[in-house]
């Protein structure tokens, strides 16, 4: 009789235990920040030290039945918490979403210091994956990088979302919004590689839209007649690879020996130096029928000043100086 009362009492303990351990908190407002790569035994650690579960065990158990991944990211929980919610809400990755936009002519390196920035993901990791043969290769990509297919647009992630889930948000708005483009590849027979490798010399080169034809027109002629492109833009990436660019473009920075450098090589770049627009997309598959060869930015105005002639270049380069 003295066993069965202390299992009694013991099995009392035991149940009034695992029935506390499934109760409910209260918080009034609190973020955990998950880091990806995070173990399941870390994120129960964490998880009790924030207060949002009033022990290991009742989440440990939940875990050990449904046996789904837990997402790594910022979570938010407000009010009457049990460990329920919290699993509901870690294994359906409901994450804090934070807003970031990410400009047209973006690179990668561009894009890799605002998600730091924003405290999405380590830079150095997204230009890690971002410039991985293996991950553009995965999206059909013949490229080695993913620079140019991640569209420019507004993104809402979570923080410590990993490098791979933003790139493949962004390059599956870059497949959607250039859906009616694609199309007309075939016809107009050139490749998605050279096509936005092209727009994102386009894009680099103005933003004024009216011009963004004539300048596709100047690419295709000068490719046409196997001259130099001499993109300014195509340097400064050569200087961004090798973390040189200060800012300011010098005669000697003409000099760099990179294949990107279209000043010492022929041809299109190897890959495209940025994530173009729309428009610059759409320019860069109907450049305008003129016969321009060359353009200088007039810096008062920062439009640019055509001509099909390199004596008439010249004069256009000595007006700019002038003024």
């Amino acid at each position: 009789m003295k066993k069965l009362a202390v299992l009694s009492v013991i099995s009392f303990l035991l149940i009034s235990y695992l029935a506390y351990s499934f109760l409910p908190v209260y918080v009034s407002k609190k973020i955990v920040d998950i880091p990806y790569g995070t173990s399941t035994v870390r994120i129960v650690d964490t998880l009790y030290k924030e207060g949002l579960i009033r022990n290991r065990i009742s989440f440990a158990l939940i875990h050990l039945f449904k046996k789904e991944k837990l997402e790594a990211g910022e979570y938010e929980f407000r009010g009457y918490v049990s460990p329920f919610d919290v699993y509901n809400k870690l294994s359906k990755g409901l994450r804090k979403l934070h807003r970031i936009v990410i400009f047209e002519g973006s690179d990668i390196y561009d894009i890799a210091r605002i998600l730091e920035l924003k405290g999405i993901c380590r830079g150095e990791d997204f230009i890690k994956y971002a410039t991985s043969e293996k991950v553009a290769r995965n999206y059909g990509l013949s490229s080695h990088t993913m620079e140019g297919f991640l569209f420019p647009e507004t993104y809402f992630f979570s923080k410590n979302t990993h490098p791979l889930k933003v790139i493949d948000t962004m390059f599956k708005t870059f497949l959607k919004k250039t859906e009616i483009l694609r199309a007309e590849l075939i016809q107009k027979r050139i490749s998605l590689e050279e096509w936005v490798t092209i727009a994102s010399m386009i894009e680099k080169e103005t933003f004024w839209e009216e011009e963004k034809p004539l300048i596709s027109a100047v690419i295709y002629n000068r490719l046409k007649k196997k001259m130099r492109l001499q993109i300014d833009p195509t340097v400064i990436y050569a200087l961004k690879r090798k973390g040189l660019w200060r800012g300011k473009l010098t005669k000697e920075d003409l000099q760099i020996e990179d294949p990107y450098n279209t000043y010492k090589y022929f041809g299109l770049p190897p890959t495209p130096i940025c994530n173009p627009g729309l428009s610059s997309l759409e320019a860069a598959l109907n450049p305008a029928k003129v016969s321009y060869l060359y353009f200088v930015v007039d810096p008062h105005t920062r439009k640019h000043l055509f001509s099909s002639s390199y004596k008439q270049h010249r004069r256009n380069i000595l007006k700019v100086r002038r003024r």
